[in-house]
């Protein structure tokens, strides 16, 4: 299992590192972090355990939204030294949205080598085409791409890196759903569905 786990790492940074062909960048937005967007939770679950990596939380924020946080990475690291770091899975009605990794550093210097090296790395190979918007100590890098959103968030304050990749496609619904109830002002009302939206029927008589 050690092994499979170095050979897996071994594959996706050098993915990460390097350019590719048309194919190949699109395997590697779907699977970024060695987690293919749309996949289960519990089918995650089941390659961390493979992999022995350490659940550090796994919580429901909403009905619909979950969010599971790993001690380390399967995939996707290319700094040397390995800096402290976790995995961070956001899921919406159980199908992958998001995958990202935080990295933290214990220094300045190691923060701003690193941060010019995976900067670099995500350049090389997503292209020149981001945005980058700046506040303070805050600074963040995005990738509008066909099917996915690539975000770097850089804190020079907290000397944290966050590389993130969003799914376009379920966030979509995500972002519809949320403006369906924010449009309605009493979601859940009885009386509102009762008498406004006319869709709440009367309890009969005992």
């Amino acid at each position: 299992m050690h092994c499979m786990r170095m050979w897996l790492t071994l594959v996706f940074s050098v993915c990460f590192l390097l350019p590719f062909s048309a194919e190949g960048g699109q395997e590697h937005l779907r699977t970024p972090h060695g987690f293919e967007f749309g996949i289960s939770r519990k089918d995650a679950l089941n390659m961390v355990e493979s992999s022995m990596l350490k659940v550090v939380s796994d919580r429901k924020y909403s009905k619909d939204l979950r969010k599971v946080v790993l001690g380390g990475s399967l995939a996707g690291v290319a700094l040397d030294p390995l800096p402290d770091h976790e995995t961070r899975l956001e899921f919406y009605k159980d199908k992958l949205m998001s995958s990202s990794i935080l990295f933290s550093f214990e220094d300045e210097s190691r923060f701003a080598s690193a941060k010019s090296e995976l900067v670099g790395s995500l350049t090389g190979v997503l292209g020149d085409a981001f945005k980058r918007e700046k506040m303070f100590s805050y600074e963040v890098l995005s990738w509008d791409l066909s099917d996915t959103v690539v975000l770097a968030n850089l804190n020079s304050q907290k000397k944290t890196i966050k590389v993130e990749y969003v799914h376009k496609p379920i966030l979509a619904k995500k972002i519809a759903k949320d403006l369906h109830i924010k449009r309605r002002e009493d979601f859940g009302d009885p009386a509102r569905q009762m008498f406004i939206d006319n869709n709440f029927s009367t309890q009969k008589k005992r």
